[in-house]
């Protein structure tokens, strides 16, 4: 009895809504306004990016091949192993050379401890179009297709420090001073000779002091049907579904330092641009107060869920993952 007298008194509260929507759709023949404009900024929650340093493989422990580290490469030149030296080698930074012992060190990083950071609110704006095709038979509603363009400004940051397993090789300098540190020799050469046969220590456990930072641009273009509810002559819900492209650019860059057990510290850094076309699906909805039958005001909430993207330098590479992302939406609408 009490399931009945509820159920007649929702149905008879929502007979003004209904009557008050057809209402408004006649005496503002919404449907012949079939276009709106909808404008205003936005902001994203829950973009997340991980960071690493890859596993290198520094090769074998002879002259005669090829050697690659996370600070640059010792490679064989076009002379082959002629006086088991090579003049096709490059490093990074200055604290690698060892006066010492006559020697440049070089480090391959065997396993690390992976950073993340999920930024604060990423911000942006977006201006969407929607057509209105026909009306529903529910709250005088209507549905129709919308398009919507967009951009989020990226920024995801990390500041940590982790631990690290460091492979090191030293290369004879026989006497001879390097070139400043950044130096890159080259295949044919000619350049400044170094010794190709590494004296190697194994697996050194090591400190990593780390700034990460994954910045850019994302653009949305999203495309799907909309259906929409009018609650009374200015209140209007709408919900819409459909599939986002987002051409994206991201910076990654990043400093580290690494302070190994034994006594040494070394440095690595990198910076590196890509674009890559990410896709997913979207589930949005919009409130809507319509101060006439052409001007209003809306509020709204959107769903994404995107491809990863990757990016890699120096024997580093941070994840963006916009894999569910949430955007709240408000701004200024516009019928005509």
């Amino acid at each position: 009895m009490n399931r009945i007298i509820l159920s007649t008194t929702l149905a008879l509260a929502a007979i003004p809504f209904a009557m008050h929507g057809a209402d408004f759709l006649e005496n503002t023949n919404l449907l012949d306004n079939p276009n709106r404009l909808f404008f205003g900024p936005r902001f994203g929650v829950n973009f997340k990016a991980d960071f690493h340093n890859n596993a290198v493989n520094p090769g074998p422990a002879t002259g005669d091949a090829d050697h690659t580290y996370n600070d640059d490469y010792v490679l064989v030149d076009s002379r082959g192993d002629a006086g088991h030296s090579t003049w096709n080698w490059g490093y990074q930074n200055a604290s690698q050379v060892n006066s010492v012992n006559d020697t440049m060190q070089f480090h391959a990083i065997q396993s690390s401890s992976p950073f993340s950071a999920t930024g604060n609110p990423q911000y942006g704006a977006e201006l969407v179009y929607q057509r209105v095709i026909g009306s529903l038979p529910v709250l005088s509603g209507c549905w129709g297709l919308e398009t919507g363009f967009g951009f989020t400004e990226l920024d995801l940051r990390n500041n940590g420090s982790g631990t690290v397993s460091v492979t090191t090789d030293a290369y004879s300098l026989n006497g001879v001073s390097p070139p400043s540190a950044g130096y890159n020799g080259t295949f044919s050469g000619p350049g400044t000779l170094l010794g190709d046969t590494p004296a190697r220590t194994l697996a050194v456990p090591g400190t990593v002091t780390s700034h990460q930072e994954l910045s850019g641009q994302l653009f949305s273009i999203r495309l799907g049907p909309f259906a929409e509810w009018n609650f009374t002559p200015q209140l209007a819900l709408d919900a819409s579904v459909g599939l986002t492209v987002a051409p994206t650019m991201v910076n990654y860059n990043f400093s580290e330092t690494v302070a190994l057990s034994g006594g040494g510290t070394f440095a690595m850094s990198g910076d590196s641009t890509k674009i890559k076309l990410l896709y997913g699906p979207y589930v949005g909805g919009m409130l809507r107060y319509n101060f006439n039958k052409n001007w209003g005001v809306y509020v709204g909430v959107q769903f994404q869920n995107l491809t990863d993207l990757d990016q890699s330098v120096g024997g580093s590479t941070a994840r963006l993952d916009p894999g569910f992302t949430v955007y709240g939406t408000a701004g200024a609408s516009w019928s005509f």
